[in-house]
């Protein structure tokens, strides 16, 4: 657990529980939000509160993965989730973290916030032994800097194509 001082308040940066998931879920519509902006693609189902709520207490109760939540006083105001995969035994970096989400509420960006959360997550998966760790990010997103700040580099572009239904 981690604070951090503001100039207001003081954020606490902890693994997230099942307690905190009904606060996590409004976060997590956010980055829906955000993400269907970039890309249709991205567009939740409408069942998404029940469903995401589901993956959450899941994940949380994994010995593989990872949610962290930034907290004021009052409020989730920023998550992030991570978990091991592993690859086929024909791989020498079989066991890879991958960071699922990030997102931090948009009144409380540019304080360090998101990058306490990815370094906590960077810390429990380096703690269970990951050496590589992955994630993807939408190419019409201005994270992007933040990401490559943090020591991310592509090195593979991943496509898509729709088909006719």
């Amino acid at each position: 657990m981690m604070k951090l001082p503001s100039a207001f308040m003081t954020l606490e940066i902890r693994r997230a529980t099942i307690k905190d998931i009904k606060e996590i879920l409004p976060v997590w519509g956010q980055l829906a939000d955000f993400h269907s902006e970039l890309d249709p693609a991205f567009t939740p189902s409408p069942h998404w509160p029940r469903e995401y709520g589901a993956y959450l207490r899941t994940l949380i109760s994994r010995d593989d993965a990872i949610a962290v939540v930034a907290r004021d006083d009052l409020d989730v105001v920023g998550y992030a989730v991570g978990r091991i995969t592993t690859l086929p035994s024909f791989f020498e970096h079989r066991h890879r973290g991958y960071i699922h989400d990030v997102f931090v509420k948009s009144e409380y960006r540019r304080r360090g916030i998101g990058r306490q959360l990815v370094e906590e997550i960077l810390r429990w998966l380096g703690q269970h032994g990951v050496t590589l760790v992955e994630l993807t990010v939408a190419a019409n997103n201005d994270a992007i800097p933040f990401w490559q700040g943090l020591g991310f580099r592509v090195y593979m572009h991943q496509m898509k194509r729709e088909l006719e239904s």
